[in-house]
């Protein structure tokens, strides 16, 4: 009984260093931003505008939030290039992680969510942005640009 007291312990300290969160305030945010480098902006309470030289405008936005945390991370970029439903469509068939639509004036959108309900290490939420902005973004962008 007292190996798995102990064995239980050791696993919540190793989590708490490594910064095992469930939720994200959005000082918080601006912290792990300020962590990676990226640049920002607030955009609205819990909405900010990442400012990437190359690729324009990247949306965070935090959702589903309840006593000032928020449980949902949102990425999302749009891109003002007329692109078919058939493009979006075989997006969504081929990259199912994330989701691409085409917004009320027919441009192109792609978003990924990351669940923070259970608990995710600081870690994993910087590889999230990190996977974001460096796979999901420039293969969308080569692939709202090709053609069919």
């Amino acid at each position: 009984m007292g190996f798995l007291w102990a064995l239980a312990v050791l696993g919540w300290g190793l989590a708490w260093g490594q910064g095992v969160i469930k939720g994200l305030t959005p000082g918080e945010v601006k912290g792990l931003l300020k962590e990676m480098g990226v640049e920002y902006r607030p955009a609205g309470k819990d909405l900010f505008r990442l400012e990437l030289n190359s690729m324009g405008p990247v949306w965070l936005e935090l959702d589903v939030c309840e006593g000032g945390r928020c449980n949902l991370l949102i990425l999302s970029a749009g891109f003002s290039r007329k692109v078919t439903l058939e493009r979006i469509n075989q997006w969504n068939r081929d990259y199912r992680q994330s989701r691409a639509y085409l917004d009320r004036d027919g441009n192109p959108w792609v978003e990924w969510e990351l669940d923070l309900t259970e608990g995710v290490t600081r870690d994993a939420v910087k590889r999230f942005l990190r996977l974001f902005l460096e796979a999901v973004l420039p293969l969308f962008m080569e692939h709202i640009a090709s053609r069919p």
